[in-house]
């Protein structure tokens, strides 16, 4: 049974290390799947996933959302798009040094 978003962010104000699993076991799915529209790779976004509970867990407090599945999808989109970025980068590097 999933636990009610408001007290999901209280365990979060609490630093009660369910917080976390919490959290995954209702947006697991929810902020993978923003993950993969946006990266090629599954090793990628899991590791997209423990970066946004990570996010979630430094952000609040002092952040309170309001619609706290629309906060966990921004903190996984940005996370997701800035691991693209730098996979983009990286082999974009590489290309330059084979030549």
């Amino acid at each position: 049974m999933h636990l009610e978003d408001q007290h999901i962010i209280d365990l979060y104000w609490t630093r009660h290390e369910d917080a976390v699993s919490q959290t995954a076991d209702k947006y697991g799915a929810y902020c993978r799947t923003v993950a993969r529209n946006i990266l090629d790779r599954a090793e990628d976004a899991e590791e997209c996933l423990n970066d946004t509970y990570i996010g979630a867990w430094n952000a609040i407090p002092p952040a309170r959302p309001a619609v706290f599945g629309a906060f966990l999808a921004t903190i996984t989109r940005r996370t997701a798009i800035d691991r693209y970025k730098s996979r983009k980068r990286q082999k974009s590097h590489l290309l330059l040094w084979r030549f």
